[in-house]
C-alpha cells in the first residue's frame, strides 16, 4: 500500500509546516499530531497508538522537546515533532 493510511473527510482549508524527525512536512491545520502522521502514508513514522482519545497514552512523542500524547496535541506552525524512534534522549 503506497497511499495514505488515513484520509480526512474534507480537504483542510490551511496547511502548516512542521519539523517531523528533522524533516520539513506540511500538515493540515487543526488536525491532531496523530491524525497528521497517519495522513502521510507509508513513509511517515507510525506512532504506537491504540485508543486515539488520550486514555491509553501509547502515542506519546515529543513536540518541541516536551512529551505529549499525539492524539491530544495539535501542532502549530514550525513545531518540532519527534517520534519515539528518533528521540535523542
Amino acid at each position: 500500500m503506497t497511499g495514505p493510511r488515513f484520509r480526512p473527510l474534507a480537504a483542510p482549508a490551511q496547511w502548516i509546516s512542521v519539523q517531523l524527525n528533522g524533516e520539513s512536512v506540511d500538515v493540515p491545520r487543526g488536525m491532531s499530531v496523530l491524525a497528521a502522521l497517519l495522513t502521510h502514508g507509508e513513509d511517515a513514522p507510525s506512532p504506537d497508538w491504540f485508543c486515539a482519545i488520550g486514555q491509553c497514552q501509547r502515542c506519546r512523542l515529543r513536540v518541541n522537546d516536551r512529551e505529549v500524547m499525539a492524539c491530544q496535541t495539535y501542532p502549530g506552525k514550525g513545531d518540532r515533532i519527534e517520534t519515539r524512534d528518533d528521540w535523542s534522549g
